[in-house]
């Protein structure tokens, strides 16, 4: 990134009187690194506005994102692409596998897209396709794996190029899978945004970011 930190500060991603009409009002939060936060409120639109605000996917109507000291909001369209790609890892509700490719593949993707060597990603993919238990159906297409199988490709995937931070918009992943999310981004000093209303996630989170009709609150782990 060719823009030098605005503020010095310790927190890898921080929102700062974050504000998108009609969604987001006045939202402050700092993310540590290898630590997760939970948005959670009682509807997902706001969770998911905010969650696509802090990853660079949607630009602020007022306030500040930065990461790892820049102001991300204020880059230009190729850079923050360019952190996204490198700096990020996504989770979507619906999982977005490529039917066409091989898990294996799959889990290489987003390293590919980010201009990495082929061969580098894939062997990349396949360490990271053994911590989650699918080297055995590396060669197999989404359409052959099961639930269980797929779920955690999706995970694999988001963090195989061994992003800062993992963005999960309300996956749909079992208990289980989320853990085991959870366990590994912390295993490696990911940091994780993680929308959800489940309360059993909720308390694995070192803060909860809570949205509604007035000012966002912070809840923090004690």
């Amino acid at each position: 990134m060719a823009a030098a930190p605005e503020h010095p500060s310790t927190a890898l991603l921080e929102a700062r009187n974050l504000t998108t009409f009609p969604q987001l009002f006045g939202v402050d939060f700092a993310l540590a690194r290898g630590t997760v936060a939970a948005l959670d409120g009682p509807s997902r639109e706001p969770k998911t506005w905010l969650l696509q605000v802090l990853a660079g996917l949607r630009r602020p109507d007022a306030g500040a994102v930065l990461f790892d000291g820049v102001r991300i909001d204020e880059l230009g369209d190729h850079e923050l692409r360019e952190v996204r790609q490198r700096r990020f890892g996504f989770l979507f509700a619906d999982g977005m596998l490529v039917p066409e490719l091989t898990t294996a593949e799959n889990c290489a993707l987003p390293q590919m897209l980010a201009g990495a060597d082929r061969a580098a990603a894939m062997d990349r993919a396949a360490g990271m396709l053994r911590d989650f238990g699918l080297e055995r159906v590396r060669d197999r297409f989404p359409g052959q794996l099961s639930a269980a199988q797929a779920e955690r490709l999706t995970v694999a995937r988001a963090m195989a190029h061994r992003p800062n931070v993992i963005f999960a918009d309300s996956p749909e992943l079992t208990a289980s899978t989320t853990a085991e999310l959870l366990d590994a981004a912390r295993a490696h000093g990911i940091a994780v945004v993680l929308a959800t209303a489940d309360p059993a996630l909720l308390a694995r989170a070192e803060q909860v970011l809570r949205l509604g009709e007035r000012a966002p609150e912070l809840a923090v782990a004690a």
